[in-house]
């Protein structure tokens, strides 16, 4: 299996690899900082270079129980030793605004009980799904911007955590995290990614974040609609 080094440290952009097996347009890696598209986050971007050819990846996805690189040319041969770099760009408004909609969905949480059911992470603008929102005014709009950025100025600090299965189920039980989320995790999975920010929320996260809520900016929300019975879509953007 693919060691995922962005797990442990988000901030690493580099990091040397061999190629342990090939596609017709990807290879899969030993270990890779590279955070494939899932749990509503869109994949990183980047290079891989052997020291004479410098490839772009251009996807990343957990396919078959792989973490495919997605090439724009012929693959490089198994046993390739590598060297990836990130579009840190791209990874760094991806933590950014991972982070802010976490603590948009706890606001939205504490103040109106409702409950995150999806979202999308991607550079530019972002959104999430929350029910029961049947509506979303612009005097709610705001009331909810001004509170959110609020959260932001504290300055809070971010933490990943590692926690075992029963430990972390009680861990963010009792600190009101959505359970249906828990019931999701397969039974296999014994050890818990854990996102801490501040005194304000937890969650169990794979995605990217930042250290401090201070990075983030403030956030923008924009347009909203209707995408099922009870569940409205909010669509955000971030200032500095």
């Amino acid at each position: 299996m693919t060691e995922l080094l962005h797990m442990r440290d988000n901030y690493l952009r580099e990091f040397q690899a061999i190629v342990k097996s090939v596609g017709d347009d990807y290879v899969v890696l030993d270990r890779t900082v590279f955070y494939p598209e899932g749990g509503g986050q869109s994949s990183d971007m980047g290079t891989l270079s052997d020291g004479s050819r410098t490839l772009n990846v251009t996807d990343i996805r957990k396919l078959e129980g792989e973490i495919r690189h997605k090439l724009d040319d012929a693959p490089f041969d198994v046993g390739t030793k590598v060297v990836g770099e990130v579009d840190w760009e791209r990874r760094y408004e991806n933590m950014r605004f991972h982070t802010c909609q976490h603590i948009l969905s706890r606001y939205l949480q504490i103040h109106y009980n409702v409950e995150t059911k999806g979202n999308h992470i991607t550079p530019g603008e972002s959104r999430a799904d929350y029910t029961p929102l049947e509506s979303f005014d612009e005097e709610m709009k705001r009331e909810v911007e001004a509170g959110v950025n609020e959260i932001l100025d504290r300055n809070l600090e971010v933490e990943i955590k590692f926690m075992p299965r029963a430990e972390a189920i009680k861990f963010l039980t009792e600190r009101d995290y959505q359970t249906r989320y828990l019931e999701m995790v397969p039974e296999s999975v014994q050890e818990f990614r854990i996102l801490i920010i501040g005194d304000y929320d937890v969650a169990s996260c794979a995605g990217t974040h930042v250290q401090n809520t201070s990075e983030i900016g403030h956030i923008q929300i924009g347009k909203s609609k209707n995408v099922g019975a009870g569940v409205r879509r909010i669509y955000f953007e971030l200032i500095k």
